[in-house]
């Protein structure tokens, strides 16, 4: 199954999918800030994720333990970089406002082919650097409302910086995509991926739910926590990890400049906001960028 997805093509379209996937979480888990704290959402939507796939895995998890040992040094990092970063962006969220932590994550495509560019040698064409260039600006003009001079109003404060912690953690998980086991299938690495980094997380959701406030039993926190593992850590993540597999961090990372687009639809289509100028102007941008990008960024084989 996954070497007949295993194409440029589709691994493109599952990265698009996986931008929507992204922006409809940041929608969720926006609308139950305060009431979620943020440790402990991120942790059970990563233990929910781990045990949605463990049916998949489990039953020839035994037959799989050699394997599973001589990997899990790479499958911890990887655990440690995605789940550490991804609850580094909801803490951020309690101490900035969500335009600072998206803009920062908008450097995110950029970090992550000059990282690529360095460490694993990919080339990228006049048109790819056009493309990267296009796709960022269109992604800032959409975060600015196409006033640039609200980037010079931006003040770093300390949850600016978990953000820009967070998001270089981000950049190096899809540098260190390529250095999944080969002998594993992409539901077990993402298995065992999940589990590592949720243990790693248990001592701070424990110390959060003592110091801070634990996280509410309820029926809307199970939807919620549901919501984000289908389209995350499970559906998200394997489709962001195919994607990287296929045409490499660099090409793939610049589907991250989908997330202003597809937010502003989401916000336009479900909270009744206008649409305006400036998203067109955005969207037409970041569309031009990633068709020039496409074919630009050569992955060093």
């Amino acid at each position: 199954m996954i070497s007949r997805l295993a194409t440029p093509r589709v691994a493109r379209v599952l990265l698009v999918l996986t931008a929507l996937c992204l922006s409809a979480s940041h929608v969720i888990a926006r609308s139950v800030h305060g009431e979620i704290p943020p440790i402990g959402l991120s942790f059970w939507r990563w233990v929910t994720g781990a045990l949605i796939l463990a049916p998949l895995v489990l039953p020839k998890a035994l037959r799989r333990c050699e394997v599973y040992r001589e990997h899990v040094p790479i499958l911890a990092v990887l655990g440690f970089l995605i789940v550490g970063s991804t609850t580094a962006l909801f803490v951020a969220l309690n101490f900035t406002t969500a335009v600072n932590v998206s803009l920062i994550n908008a450097i995110q495509p950029v970090l992550t082919v000059m990282l690529a560019v360095v460490f694993l040698r990919d080339h990228i064409s006049r048109a790819g650097m056009a493309g990267i260039v296009a796709a960022t600006l269109g992604a800032l003009v959409m975060l600015t409302e196409g006033d640039f001079s609200n980037l010079f109003r931006f003040r770093l404060n300390g949850g600016d910086l978990i953000a820009l912690a967070a998001t270089v953690g981000l950049s190096l998980y899809a540098l260190n995509l390529k250095r999944l086991p080969a002998d594993l299938s992409m539901t077990e690495s993402l298995f065992v991926i999940s589990l590592t980094g949720s243990l790693m997380l248990l001592p701070l959701y424990v110390l959060e739910s003592v110091i801070y406030m634990p996280v509410p039993m309820r029926t809307g926190t199970v939807v919620v926590v549901l919501e984000l593992a289908l389209l995350v850590s499970v559906f998200g993540n394997l489709m962001w990890n195919l994607g990287n597999r296929v045409i490499g961090p660099a090409h793939a990372a610049m589907f991250i400049n989908l997330i202003p687009l597809f937010g502003a639809a989401l916000a336009i289509t479900f909270l009744g906001e206008r649409i305006f100028f400036h998203h067109w102007v955005g969207a037409l941008l970041i569309c031009t960028g990633i068709w020039a990008i496409v074919g630009g960024i050569n992955p060093k084989r």
